[in-house]
């Protein structure tokens, strides 16, 4: 059909400015917006600034009485007249790309005007200052006018158009006098940059809207602006400082995004490729790469440690999935909105990176990616790896609240542990003060009894079983337990331990060493760093332990055969060649065996094996995982346990009751695992040796109970105080028969039983009249 048009396309002035600038509405997308022209003016098709130079510096200063508030962000790209007349096009597709054909950001020439024309009740203008010639461009009028709406130059074309000047200095003088900033309280690197480029760019705007009697709250706009999508990328690539009523903020160092501690255990992010065909809410595949025209995009998973909604001023607004391209950020969405109510799914959050989103789903002010059907298949293959790494933190979560528990029932433990001594000998072989064979037992000789032992409230220090003045030497890709190695003691100020005192380990450089699940060390790459502990909640902290990591090459084990008898203990010495070629013999390394029965021996980190069972194995010492260029001893050490003619002697000091699951055993420095296939109250050859006996709470006994405790605690206390009373009672009929040595003869059940009775009477009912309240209500034991 024929058709004569009109000259030109006709748009409602106003109209078309109130659409094309409603959604800016705070101040820090504004300053998002202004952030990302500097960074885009930087780039080398513009005023093509040097990397070093690339900074800026964001101004605010709140009303005095003699003039309003403003807010003004310094550049060193220096506007030019060019730019001013590109500037005052509205709606201009090619504002930033200027035709230079590089693959940059498109813009649409609205986001830095919108926030000036908007959100300032006086003049907002661009200065620019650059070969030597200023000009000066804004808007001036009533909100939301057509007449604000229409750039002009300031104060008029003379002054403010190609102007030329003397100095770029007197401009810039007067440009941060109404902020109350002089040139050489910049920060040095912004001297140094404006003074190599004799360029600047100063967007500023008058009487900025909703502040209270004209107050910026600038610690909040800061942050609220450097955790805005569209200051990613300009974060990224230029430093920012910032001032407030004529003082530098932050210490004068440039802002930052404050990091987000990660979820422990999910410390690194996590990376799914985006198939190159994906399913939209129909089911119709999608081309995520445009038919191979572009390149196949990415999903970058993170973790925070803590629930992001609930920390509503910090992480709540970075709880999102962020969509962007190779050049631009296009906006986001929150997680819930993926995976609503998916547990789990508070302490995750995303980054979609795909270059076919651009330019059909960059939507106006970039707030959130366009809908349709590709961004439909994006969202479903990203819910799906959320909600799978939401379920792995929900399951690991469920863990840490057993682990809590573990923790309470720790703290009862401890108490039954020291109230039971009471009832136990206090003198000769069998009491507190023997240290048996070779120093064993957990009590130390200068540590009062465990029965009339005091214990502290307040931390004061941190003291460690390690030398601080020696390098602790790990093996890249060892993980180790702190505790067992370091084995810090939190004291108050009269050296009595506080045993309620909480501590977390903290490493200094994460590429070298990183804590994981609270008390391992994992060495991550090659190099020295520090790790130290801190009391939870204050700032004591305990000496730091220098550590250096090696990159293994080879491990030679030595000797190659070994013989143990039950209970005794050898050394395997691993000698370590590092990729430098260099020697040791004291890099600490993961052991293994590979027999089926774990219990056959015990390793301790050092390398020292005790016989624990009777058979044979072999052991290997190593660093990471050999599937992935970890690197183990080729060639094993064969060893074999024997029966032992000689007495095998009780550790010293009282009997200690521990909880697999959350005690550590000395024998391996690492936490005992429980087993359902052993006995409640448990103690192998090497736990008597060091006078421990275990509370297997995977046993179906203990299982049944603790898991019912959330239900009824008094269930759990009164089965976990019974246990208390039954190990009393074995160890004092263990004394019995075993005091007489080579006199014990073969005796009829009914004595034994005789003597079991005895003592549950005896003792049972003793301990049951001061265990009673306790189980009832949960009080301290008197």
């Amino acid at each position: 059909m024929a058709i004569e048009r009109d000259r030109r396309i006709e748009f409602h002035e106003l109209g078309t400015l109130t659409s094309v600038t409603r959604w800016i509405r705070t101040h820090d997308e504004g300053l998002g917006e202004w952030l990302k022209n500097a960074r885009r003016a930087y780039q080398p098709d513009r005023a093509n600034v040097d990397e070093g130079h690339r900074v800026a510096v964001l101004l605010l200063k709140d009303s005095d009485g003699n003039s309003p508030a403003r807010v003004g962000l310094l550049d060193m790209g220096g506007a030019t007249l060019e730019d001013m007349d590109r500037w005052s096009m509205w709606q201009d597709p090619d504002a930033a790309g200027r035709g230079s054909g590089l693959p940059e950001e498109e813009t649409q020439g609205n986001g830095g005007k919108a926030y000036m024309y908007r959100l300032f009740h006086g003049p907002a203008c661009i200065l620019g200052v650059r070969n030597r010639k200023l000009n000066r461009k804004g808007f001036e009028g009533p909100p939301n006018s057509l007449e604000r709406g229409t750039p002009g130059f300031m104060p008029d074309i003379s002054a403010g158009r190609d102007l030329p000047i003397a100095s770029w200095q007197a401009e810039l003088r007067l440009a941060l006098a109404p902020y109350d900033v002089a040139l050489d309280e910049l920060p040095r690197e912004v001297q140094n940059a404006i003074r190599a480029r004799e360029a600047f760019t100063l967007v500023e705007g008058v009487g900025p809207v909703d502040t209270y009697k004209g107050r910026i709250p600038a610690d909040d706009l800061v942050q609220k602006t450097l955790r805005h999508d569209q200051s990613t990328l300009a974060v990224e690539q230029l430093r920012l400082y910032a001032f407030h009523n004529g003082r530098v903020l932050n210490g004068g160092r440039p802002l930052e995004l404050e990091s987000i501690a990660p979820y422990l255990g999910f410390e690194t992010p996590i990376v799914h490729e985006i198939p190159e065909l994906a399913p939209d809410e129909n089911g119709v595949l999608q081309s995520t790469t445009l038919t191979g025209t572009r390149p196949r995009g990415r999903v970058i998973l993170y973790t925070s440690r803590e629930n992001m909604p609930n920390a509503y001023k910090k992480l709540k607004p970075r709880w999102k999935v962020t969509y962007r391209t190779e050049h631009q950020m296009i906006g986001s969405k929150p997680v819930s909105e993926l995976v609503p109510t998916t547990p789990g799914s508070y302490f995750v959050y995303a980054t979609v990176e795909l270059s076919a989103l651009e330019p059909d789903y960059v939507a106006l002010g970039r707030i959130r990616p366009n809908e349709g059907p590709l961004t439909e298949a994006v969202d479903r293959f990203v819910a799906e790896k959320i909600r799978s790494l939401a379920k792995e933190i929900s399951d690991r979560r469920r863990h840490e609240q057993d682990q809590q528990s573990l923790d309470e029932v720790h703290e009862e433990n401890r108490k039954l542990d020291d109230f039971k001594n009471r009832f136990l000998p206090s003198g000769g072989p069998a009491g507190d003060g023997g240290i048996g064979e070779g120093g064993k037992g957990p009590k130390d000789k200068d540590e009062p009894p465990a029965n009339i032992r005091e214990y502290g409230e307040v931390p004061e220090t941190i003291v460690l079983g390690w030398d601080a003045t020696q390098t602790l030497r790990i093996g890249r890709g060892v993980k180790l337990r702190i505790d067992s190695l370091l084995r810090p003691k939190v004291l108050d100020r009269t050296g009595r331990l506080v045993p309620r005192a909480k501590i977390d380990w903290y490493s200094d450089d994460r590429h070298v060493t990183q804590i994981e699940n609270g008390d391992f060390v994992a060495a991550i790459g090659r190099g020295t760093t520090e790790i130290w502990a801190q009391v939870k909640g204050t700032p004591i902290q305990s000496p730091r332990v220098r550590i250096e990591v090696w990159i293994v090459d080879h491990v030679l084990l030595t000797p190659r055969t070994l013989e143990i008898p039950l209970g005794r203990r050898k050394q395997v010495i691993a000698e370590v060649t590092n990729d430098e070629g260099n020697r040791a013999t004291n890099v600490f390394l993961n052991w293994e065996h590979d027999a089926d029965d774990r219990l056959i021996v015990r390793i301790s980190p050092t390398g020292w094996i005790v016989g624990n069972r009777l058979g044979r194995t072999s052991i290997s010492a190593g660093a990471g995982d050999p599937a992935t260029g970890g690197v183990w001893a080729r060639i094993r050490a064969e060893v074999t346990v024997l029966p032992n003619p000689e007495e095998i002697e009780r550790g010293g000091g009282f009997p200690q009751l521990l909880l697999t699951g959350r005690g550590t055993d000395p024998a391996t420095g690492e936490i005992r695992q429980g087993d359902p296939d052993q006995p409640t109250l448990w103690q192998e050859v090497t736990d008597y040796q060091n006078n421990i006996w275990w509370l297997n709470l995977d046993s179906p006994e203990a299982a049944f109970f603790f898991q019912r405790r959330g239900e009824d605690i008094r269930l759990w206390r009164g089965f976990h105080a019974q246990k208390v009373v039954d190990m009393v009672i074995q160890v004092h009929m263990k004394e019995v028969f075993t005091a007489q040595g080579d006199a014990e003869r073969p005796d009829l059940w009914s004595r034994h039983k005789a003597v079991l009775e005895m003592y549950q009477v005896q003792l049972a009912q003793a301990m049951w009249e001061k265990l009673q309240n306790y189980v009832l209500t949960g009080e301290e034991l008197k």
